[in-house]
């Protein structure tokens, strides 16, 4: 579904048209620098209190930078009240985007250009072209994390943010959409395939064993005895879920599921092993630790129960 939004000229017109449809935005400063932690979110401060910034209560409205993004219009009318001039950023994995952003500055269309004749060209989506005469690829995220800077001059910004049109750049140039600078068409294609992380081959996992019994094919709408049939994005939002103290126990649990699933030929084993390992790597465990839990999932019990 093509959903246009046109675009107010105002920056607080324009936070309000994108906040209207569900995009969430936050101010930036002219430097592209978000606002300041208040003193019990700032690491380098006494009252410094440890937290993850998505789970902040200090109520304060514009701590952790992207993470205040909202579609809050009351908030949204208050920030640029108090600054007209603000930037309007909008973090990328939180409104379900991945960015491939080019800098002409660091070589970025001839890497462009180098890439598409490898791999073909990048299907067509919403583009952004920046103040700075670069441009923003609008894709949807592919559910796990990415490489940030994979190539000269080219950012795929996934856990960060951009500028939206019609932030103003530091040169003075302003940010525009492609085609109608004042018209904003919201991200309908995936990420493409050929930028999706792949990890080295290795043999496949060893075959079932003979006490081993796969179940019957999953019923539409769910699994054999009931309870929730797992997609691998499932297996994989699992796994970035976890926080730290059960990510170990969380990645077995989907390893477990993957090989459950592929059993029943109901996913790809390679596909579901690519996809945890990029997840587990986003969370911080070792490429070891995965690959170990990974295969130690593929020889668990033939009795262990199932958790929905």
């Amino acid at each position: 579904m093509n959903v246009v939004i046109k675009i107010p000229a105002s920056p607080l017109g324009a936070a309000l048209a994108y906040a209207s449809h569900g995009i969430k935005v936050f101010r930036v400063r002219r430097s592209k620098a978000p606002y300041a932690n208040c003193p019990r979110c700032d690491k380098q401060n006494s009252l410094y209190v440890k937290h993850r910034p998505e789970d902040c209560q200090c109520a304060v409205p514009t701590c952790h930078g992207f993470w205040a993004a909202t579609t809050d219009a009351d908030l949204i009318r208050k920030w640029w009240t108090e600054e007209p001039d603000a930037n309007i950023g909008a973090p990328c994995k939180l409104n379900g985007w991945a960015v491939l952003d080019i800098d002409p500055r660091n070589g970025g269309y001839t890497s462009l250009a180098a890439l598409e004749n490898r791999v073909g060209l990048m299907p067509g989506t919403t583009m952004q072209i920046t103040g700075g005469d670069g441009l923003h690829m609008l894709y949807l995220s592919p559910g796990f994390d990415l490489p940030g800077e994979p190539f000269p001059g080219i950012d795929f910004k996934h856990n960060g943010y951009i500028l939206l049109a019609p932030s103003v750049h530091a040169s003075g140039s302003r940010y525009q959409w492609a085609g109608q600078p004042d018209v904003f068409h919201l991200p309908s294609t995936a990420w493409p395939e050929a930028l999706l992380p792949r990890k080295e081959k290795r043999p496949a996992p060893p075959a079932p064993t003979a006490r081993r019994h796969p179940f019957p094919p999953a019923p539409a709408g769910g699994r054999p005895g009931g309870g929730k049939l797992w997609s691998v994005a499932d297996l994989v939002q699992h796994v970035m879920d976890s926080h730290e103290g059960i990510r170990n126990s969380s990645f077995y649990f989907a390893a477990c599921r993957a090989h459950e699933l592929a059993e029943q030929n109901l996913i790809d084993l390679r596909d579901a092993e690519l996809a945890l390992l990029t997840a587990a790597a986003a969370i911080g465990l070792t490429d070891s630790e995965a690959r170990n839990s990974f295969d130690s999932a593929a020889t668990r019990p033939a009795d262990k129960k199932r958790a929905a």
